[in-house]
């Protein structure tokens, strides 16, 4: 539910930082989590095993959608309407650090992509393009080439 409530399609910082906030109660609620019996037909304990990743998963969505500071496509940030060039080099990448196998520790970083090769800009009009592309970097498309 927090997830659904807090970091939908349409979503602001506030309201993602409020979701990580809710998971890191929930996270140290994960700890004393217990189920009684075996794992064969007993569905509270599968979802005491799926929990973990439903956490992790959650907060790497929730943290890198806050890192995002733009608008584009199914991200939609209420305060940053926008979209900006630097996300269209750059990638989030969640990586699980730490020591704590029970419950890791989530690191978000960017890293840098290399700018759409010439040949895979010629796949699309320019039109379109020039939604998301600057004039410099539509340079080399073929369809600016006279």
């Amino acid at each position: 539910q927090t997830m659904n409530d807090l970091v939908g399609i349409i979503r602001t910082g506030g309201e993602m930082q409020q979701a990580l906030d809710r998971i890191e109660e929930f996270k140290v609620r994960f700890r004393n989590i217990e189920s009684d019996g075996r794992r064969e037909f007993n569905p509270g304990w599968h979802l005491a095993m799926d929990m973990r990743n439903m956490l992790l998963v959650s907060e790497c969505v929730a943290r890198s959608a806050l890192a995002r500071t733009e608008s584009r496509g199914g991200h939609t940030r209420d305060d940053f309407p926008q979209m900006d060039s630097y996300w269209r080099r750059h990638l989030v990448v969640c990586t699980s650090a730490g020591d704590d196998p029970v419950m890791p520790e989530v690191r978000v970083t960017t890293e840098e992509q290399p700018p759409m090769r010439e040949d895979l800009l010629g796949l699309f009009e320019i039109e379109e393009l020039g939604k998301y592309f600057s004039d410099v970097e539509l340079a080399a498309h073929p369809g600016r080439r006279g």
